[in-house]
């Protein structure tokens, strides 16, 4: 904790230094008036320095216990995440492609759209349930555009009356 401290004291004290020397040597004028607007930045750039490090600060302040701590709610706000953008992409696939179903002249009532996580840990839809009245030929159709535009096999689609519902 003391070294941050030092390092920050450093800091700045040299960016005061830069400054007064740059102001001192400059001529009178615009260029003044430039030098002393980026020293003043400087200076505010090295006296805010510990919070733009904020990782930094916190493994020095923060006990090996309480990191444990804070790893666990960095994992559930990564999960809460990727579940959100899940979630996401779910919908918007799902109004697409009721649209798409409305273009084929489908009388579909409802889309569920699953979404699996791949690499890298992004989100893709992976599975869809139509469910509605389709005849043959719009099955078809959505099964093919299902596949060319949203790369979703037609394994992975299935299409249920919408009596049932």
């Amino acid at each position: 904790m003391m070294e941050l401290l030092r390092q920050w004291l450093m800091g700045i004290t040299g960016a005061a230094l830069i400054t007064a020397l740059t102001d001192s040597m400059t001529p009178n004028g615009a260029v003044r008036r430039v030098g002393k607007l980026a020293g003043g930045l400087l200076l505010l750039v090295a006296v805010l320095n510990p919070l733009l490090t904020t990782e930094d600060l916190a493994s020095a302040i923060v006990t090996v216990k309480d990191q444990s701590v804070l790893t666990e709610y960095k994992q559930a706000g990564e999960e809460a995440s990727l579940e959100a953008m899940k979630t996401i992409i779910a919908e918007k696939t799902g109004a697409y492609i009721l649209d798409k179903a409305t273009d084929v002249g489908a009388a579909c009532q409802k889309v569920t759209v699953t979404c699996t996580v791949g690499e890298n840990q992004v989100p893709y839809p992976s599975d869809v349930t139509l469910v509605g009245d389709f005849t043959p030929e719009q099955r078809q159709k959505l099964t093919r555009i299902l596949e060319t535009e949203l790369a979703i096999a037609a394994e992975h689609q299935s299409y249920e009356s919408g009596e049932d519902t």
